[in-house]
């Protein structure tokens, strides 16, 4: 993403965000309105609608397989996107950069234990990036895997490369 776009969309979710709150954050102590603000954050990219068809696309896969749907969860979700965003604003494709998979999962909050990661560059749309995971036996172990809950992340680089994340734990 551009910097002009990533700034545009930044200023979007900040004004989504002030728009989004039940009460004025001005009565609010300054901790609380902080919190509160992070909050309707976590749940917009949390329900984004790229991210939520990764999710139910994911959940479809699993059927197949006869396994049971994963929750998505918003600390997953977060620590996913961040690695997409990192990769797509650097190039370096990889598990271990940005801190690798279980610190960015600690960074983000995440409570249970994180279990996975699985990674794509360049899939041109939700289908061909689940296929290749699946094509691929280290991802598609960990995408058929028991983990109970999931986070996926989606970015696009300046060259229009496409990074893919998800990112599973209990």
């Amino acid at each position: 993403m551009t910097e002009p776009k990533k700034a545009l969309s930044l200023a979007l979710l900040l004004t989504l965000a002030a728009t989004l709150s039940a009460e004025d954050a001005s009565v609010k102590p300054e901790a609380e309105a902080e919190k509160a603000d992070v909050e309707v954050k976590v749940e917009f990219l949390h329900n984004h609608p790229s991210l939520v068809k990764m999710w139910n696309h994911s959940n479809q896969v699993r059927a197949q397989y006869g396994l049971p749907a994963q929750k998505m969860n918003p600390e997953l979700t977060k620590a996913a996107q961040d690695h997409a965003w990192y990769m797509a604003k650097t190039g370096q494709f990889s598990h271990s950069v940005n801190g690798g998979f279980v610190a960015r999962t600690r960074r983000h909050n995440y409570a249970g234990s994180p279990s996975g990661e699985i990674i794509l560059w360049n899939a041109k749309s939700i289908p061909s990036c689940f296929q290749g995971w699946l094509n691929s036996p280290g991802h598609r172990a960990i995408l058929l895997s028991g983990a109970r809950e999931v986070g996926y992340g989606y970015a696009v680089a300046r060259n229009g490369s496409t990074y893919w994340v998800g990112v599973f734990g209990n």
